[in-house]
């Protein structure tokens, strides 16, 4: 149990750099290397000691953001929170996919820069705009070839 606390907290900081909360990041984390997969509401509490808001808020966020989803059993009125893989990989890709609106907006910066007097940051932003646009040629194809898989 000891070693699945420090795992909880070593996988939650790198979620937490993903952009969750740290109590985001360590609920999911405990998700998803709990076993069963699935735990209910106070058993999540209590591993991680934290206060029934905290973790119903950090449930609430992972559930809107498509990456954890809860299921009931037969004659228990518990909820048993669960990573949801299929939902989680789908809000994935409409992230990636969402690099289109990026480029245009790079490119109307760029537009009020060009006869601006900082080259510098000027080339940086051309830089990060063709990373961008290469990302969103590059991404139709990956998917194309993931979804031969």
């Amino acid at each position: 149990m000891d070693n699945l606390k420090e795992k909880v907290e070593e996988i939650g900081i790198f979620f937490e750099s993903t952009g969750l909360t740290p109590m985001e990041a360590r609920v999911f984390s405990l998700l998803l290397l709990s076993d069963p997969p699935q735990m209910d509401f106070f058993a999540i509490q209590e591993f991680l000691s934290a206060s029934k808001s905290t973790i119903s808020n950090a449930l609430k966020r992972l559930m809107n953001e498509g990456r954890v989803d809860y299921m009931t059993k037969p004659g228990d009125r518990k909820r048993y929170f669960k990573v949801s893989p299929g939902k989680w990989l789908e809000q994935i890709k409409v992230q990636f996919a969402a690099v289109g609106p990026f480029v245009d907006t790079m490119r109307e910066i760029r537009l009020i820069r060009e006869n601006m007097d900082s080259k510098a940051l000027n080339d940086s932003l051309l830089n990060i705009q063709n990373f961008f646009e290469f990302l969103s040629e590059e991404f139709p194809m990956i998917m194309a070839k993931w979804d031969q898989r």
